[in-house]
């Protein structure tokens, strides 16, 4: 009983001096954010970045915007990024609970710069809804930035400390062996994407790459003429329906040098790695540009606007892709099940999954689209192929599908259950997207709507539900 007293006694008092030098520190730093000097430097500078950042995220979802120092004008109506919005003291306060707290010097170096990560996001998150509702809404002006937007930065910035907390509470080193092999795969991919980068630039401009594009177009009007009469005439190529200049310039895809960074980060020795590179350069750039010149050209009567093969060829190899990682991810990495076994289950859950996609795309196309014009007033038409929006939920519901239902963690009615649940939250999301489209007048860049079509059913699924739902451990 004496030692537990103690103990209770040295508890309180630690936490009690903590409290003295968080409050003395806070006090210093609310001191701080208020001198001029501090102003001038730090929350000047930041605040036109702010400005500058919000002023191009804007642009990225197609609103017009002018922008003059931190004044930004939406839609006729201006507004002011003033330094009280920059949230700087939000983060010294943070900082002060982050540098009084019983922990190593590294655990707060990366609870800072976390902290400030959040801070810098989610403040910009806020300027941009208050900007963008404000214009379209004038009369909210005045919760989102006193209520909403205060609360949302508040919100954040606790939950960066109470995961901070955590992680040093319970003893976990911040940087795990798992977690700086991450990281290490992450730098080796980085380093493969920018050399694939250069060598790609190099090939296509080199003799030996305009070989392999006259190749393809000569091979591509071989395959055409199996099918339909084909006559080819230099870079132009003449079919029953169409007269198509396969243009040089075209004969290139991103794609291909994120499919060859990959090579980067498979587990065997680096010569074997080199070598595959190699020998795997030259197939797939010809066979990746003959099945898409083969695809675009036999359908292109509809311009480039109306082609399915133009505007989504790259994105469905991208998801077929990372479904394929997914498999090779827990079958090798994890060795958790098999990879014919991985691999059978995806075939299996491919036609259903691919099916209730379809499915709730002409859903969509034929009621719900229709009727969110109708109720936002709005004439505008999705579903067709030159709008990049039109596939987006197919994409989502095909790849959150099969990912779930090839997860070995869980049992099939478990598996079952999250299937359709996150199958419902993706349509929700496709219908508040689309709302946003049409009640801000948004046209975001292509670039944009294509990352979130490939990226976000992967993003969910990696980083929140494999964690959350597999005991807080990632395999």
């Amino acid at each position: 009983m004496e030692r537990v007293t103690e103990q209770k006694s040295v508890s309180g008092g630690a936490t009690l001096a903590w409290l003295v030098r968080f409050w003395g520190l806070a006090a210093f730093f609310y001191w701080f954010d208020r001198t001029a000097v501090f102003k001038a430097v730090v929350v000047a500078p930041y605040a036109r970045f702010s400005t500058s950042a919000t002023a191009h995220l804007l642009t990225l979802l197609g609103v017009e915007v002018k922008m003059q120092g931190t004044s930004l004008t939406v839609l006729g109506k201006g507004f002011v990024v003033a330094d009280s919005c920059t949230g700087s003291f939000v983060f010294l306060l943070l900082a002060a609970v982050i540098l009084t707290f019983p922990a190593t010097w590294r655990e707060k170096l990366v609870g800072l710069a976390a902290g400030l990560v959040t801070v810098i996001s989610l403040n910009l998150l806020r300027t941009l809804m208050i900007v963008l509702l404000g214009a379209r809404f004038p009369g909210s002006f005045w919760s989102l930035h006193i209520i909403v937007g205060q609360a949302l930065i508040i919100a954040g910035t606790l939950g960066v400390f109470v995961w901070w907390a955590q992680i040093v509470g319970t003893g976990r080193p911040v940087f795990s062996l798992s977690f700086r092999r991450q990281v290490i795969l992450v730098l080796l991919y980085l380093f493969g994407f920018l050399f694939s980068y250069g060598i790609y630039t190099l090939f296509l401009n080199s003799p030996v790459g305009t070989w392999f594009k006259d190749l393809v177009i000569r091979h591509a009007a071989i395959v055409l003429g199996l099918f339909t009469e084909t006559v080819q005439q230099g870079q132009v190529i003449n079919t029953a329906r169409n007269s198509i200049r396969v243009i040089h310039d075209c004969l290139s895809s991103p794609v291909l040098v994120l499919f060859l960074a990959a090579f980067f980060i498979i587990p065997i020795s680096w010569p074997q790695r080199l070598l595959l590179y190699a020998l795997c350069f030259f197939p797939s750039y010809y066979l990746y540009h003959l099945f898409r010149t083969v695809v675009a050209v036999a359908f292109l009567a509809g311009g480039r606007q109306a082609n399915f093969a133009y505007n989504f060829f790259g994105q469905i190899a991208l998801v077929k892709a990372l479904l394929l990682f997914s498999v090779y991810y827990w079958a090798c990495l994890c060795n958790l099940v098999s990879l014919r076994f991985q691999l059978s289950k995806l075939f299996i859950a491919g036609l259903p999954a691919l099916g209730l996609g379809l499915f709730s795309g002409y859903l969509w196309k034929d009621f719900g689209l229709p009727l969110l014009a109708l109720l936002a007033g709005s004439g505008a038409e999705f579903y067709d192929p030159g709008r990049i929006v039109s596939l987006m939920l197919v994409f989502h519901s095909v790849a959150w599908i099969l990912l779930i239902l090839t997860t070995p963690l869980w049992s099939l009615k478990r598996r079952l259950a999250w299937a359709l649940t996150g199958y419902l939250l993706f349509n929700l999301f496709f219908a508040f997207m689309v709302c946003a489209f049409l009640i801000f007048g948004l046209a975001p860049h292509p670039w944009l709507i294509k990352f979130i079509n490939v990226g976000l059913p992967f993003v969910v699924y990696f980083m929140v539900v494999k964690w959350k739902f597999s005991g807080g451990k990632l395999p």
